[in-house]
């Protein structure tokens, strides 16, 4: 019985692990998916609750971003969070932040 309790929980730890897919694993954040918490959890930027929920409430009102300028549409989005945020486009079409990647946005001269 010992056995097949520890196979069943090894099991379910492979599922979900398999369920919050590799993405997760390396700090990727889709703004088309990700929750509230999420991306107020995005790694090199302090995204206040209101701005995270600003950016779920837009895309539940208007459907996914589709072009990482897309997020310029948010109201309460600045430059400065848009520049932070560093959103990029995947080759499947969503818009995420992805902390390896290289900046998309020229600095702000302001």
């Amino acid at each position: 019985m010992t056995l097949k309790r520890t196979f069943l929980t090894l099991l379910t730890a492979f599922a979900m692990l398999a369920f919050t897919g590799p993405a997760m694993a390396e700090g990727i954040v889709s703004f088309n998916t990700g929750t509230v918490e999420e991306i107020m959890a995005i790694e090199m930027a302090d995204v206040p609750r209101e701005l995270a929920e600003a950016i779920v409430k837009y895309r539940e009102a208007n459907g996914p971003f589709k072009t990482p300028e897309d997020l310029a549409k948010v109201p309460g989005m600045t430059l400065d969070f848009l520049q932070e945020l560093n959103p990029q486009q995947t080759d499947d079409g969503d818009i995420v932040y992805d902390p390896d990647a290289e900046p998309a946005l020229a600095p702000s001269k302001c």
